[in-house]
Parts: structure tokens; C-alpha cells; sequence
């Protein structure tokens, strides 16, 4: 699967999440239809964080995921930021919803939507929102456009503060041939010291887009121009490959968002896949 790194470094318009729960370009929406404008109507009874609240529809206290999206975890350095982009555009708004049944905890998967624009989009193209890739709703192509833009999380140096000198995820490997999990070996992620100083890795974090596989590392040591795998699968660790040893594949073979994250939380580098 052919990889595209996306990066962007510009200022954050916090402007921008307003503005777009306002207004949907005509391609947009004949690619996300809006929500059917005769289905249930609710309000926002609790914002727990930023892509999960509960609703009050008819009376009646709905837990509520909002499909499509990951924000940041309200205790990541974005996370409230994320949260308070949510409630801008929700509060004390009629929402108009569409179901898409339940996620394993029990909480209904929705799309919201404000005057029939699609809140969860408004998210993504304000930058406090990952797109989920193969996702019922698919706003990849807006989260890249927020990327490139540097809105929101992907460049918020008041929020989590930037590292002296950065690493670049420079490939990955999220399909190699095989059944997945007999090659998680095979799986890897590889990053490099671009900086002109060596680096040390303790408290950096690799992730994916769901936020359930994050991986910190240890004491390990990049000299400058350096490359380092990071293999799903186990094995014994060297100066060119260490081992996440997971049970299961960590990359998505449906397309995925590669975040490195340095010590303070902050997005370093990113790559999109698929």
C-alpha cells in the first residue's frame, strides 16, 4: 500500500470551527448526505469530551459516540481545546441525528448536525479531529486539507509545546504479505532524526488513529540522520529495529494515520496511509 506524508506548520484559526459548522461546499454534501431532516431532533445535556457527549432526546439521556472521528483524550494536551470546539458549535443548539447503531460500550454511533451541516465534519476540518479511515462517514480528505493547514491540534504550540528538534516518520509498512497475524514482524513504522543533533526517544509516543495503540519509548538514542523500525511483532531489539510485541496488527489494513508525538504531547510528525 503506497504511502503520502502530509505536514503543515502554520498558526491555528480557531475562527475556522465556526465557520464551517455554518457552511458545506455542494461536493461535500452530495459525498455526506446530510442527516434525514425528519429523524430525531436533541440537545446537548453533557459534553464529555470531544467526539462523545449525552444527548437528551425526547427526555430521555443518550450516551452518545460520534462516528466517523477521534479527538484528542481530554487528558492529552489537545483535549480540552477539542472538547471546548465541540461545545462552540453544540450548545444550547437543536441537533438533528443520525443513528448508525452502538459501539462496544453501548453508546449510540452518531452524526450531528447543526441547521444540516454535519457537525462531526466541522471537526475535522477545524483540525480537532482524526478522520477514521473505511468509517461509515469518511472526512480523510478534509482532515489532510486541516493538516496541511496546521489548524487545531496538528499545530498548537500554546497547547503542547513543540520539541527543540523533531523526528519524520519516513515509512511504514502496514500490509505485508501473509496472513497478519503470522507477519507482525513485518509490520513496522520506520522514523529518522532529521535534526542536526543526536536524540533521545524516552517519552516519545507512536500512535494510531483510534488511540487504543500507542507506544512509548525507552532510552534508545538516534544519532543524526539515523533510521529506526518499529516492528508490531516481538523479537530482540537492535541499533536499527525494535519490537512493539503486540498480539495483534496495530495498523489498519484499510487505510491509517500515523501520529509521533513528542515528550509534551505535541504532533511531530504524521503520515497518512490509503
Amino acid at each position: 500500500m503506497s504511502t503520502s506524508p502530509r505536514r503543515g506548520s502554520h498558526t491555528i484559526v480557531w475562527s475556522v470551527l465556526l465557520l464551517v459548522a455554518t457552511s458545506c461546499t455542494a461536493a461535500t454534501q452530495a459525498t455526506n448526505p446530510e442527516p434525514d431532516p425528519s429523524g430525531p431532533t436533541a440537545s446537548a445535556h453533557r459534553i464529555i469530551d470531544g467526539d462523545s457527549l449525552e444527548l437528551n432526546v425526547g427526555g430521555e439521556i443518550i450516551e452518545a459516540r460520534m462516528i466517523g472521528i477521534n479527538t484528542p483524550e481530554f487528558d492529552d494536551c489537545q483535549g480540552p481545546a477539542a472538547r471546548d470546539a465541540l461545545a462552540a458549535v453544540i450548545e444550547d443548539q437543536p441537533l438533528g441525528i443520525e443513528e448508525f447503531g452502538e459501539d462496544r460500550f453501548g453508546r449510540l454511533l452518531v452524526e450531528l448536525s447543526v441547521d444540516g451541516n454535519s457537525v462531526n465534519e466541522a471537526l475535522v476540518r477545524a483540525g480537532w479531529a482524526l478522520a477514521l479511515h473505511g468509517d461509515e462517514r469518511n472526512w480523510t480528505a478534509e482532515m489532510a486539507q486541516a493538516a496541511d493547514g496546521g489548524l487545531g491540534m496538528w499545530d498548537a504550540p500554546d497547547l503542547c509545546p513543540p520539541p527543540e528538534h523533531s523526528l519524520q516518520i519516513v515509512d511504514i509498512e502496514p500490509d505485508p504479505p501473509g496472513p497478519d497475524g503470522d507477519v507482525l514482524d513485518q509490520e513496522w513504522v520506520e522514523i529518522e532524526n532529521t535534526s542536526p543533533v543526536d536524540q533521545n526517544l524516552m517519552g516519545w509516543v507512536l500512535r494510531d488513529e483510534s488511540s487504543s495503540n500507542r507506544f512509548e519509548f525507552g532510552d534508545v538514542t538516534l544519532s543524526v540522520g539515523q533510521r529506526l523500525k518499529l516492528r508490531t511483532g516481538c523479537g530482540d531489539d537492535s541499533a536499527t529495529d525494535i519490537y512493539w510485541c503486540s498480539s495483534n496488527g496495530v495498523w489498519s489494513n484499510r487505510g491509517e494515520t500515523a501520529l509521533l508525538l513528542a515528550p509534551s504531547g505535541a504532533i511531530a510528525d504524521h503520515l497518512f496511509i490509503g
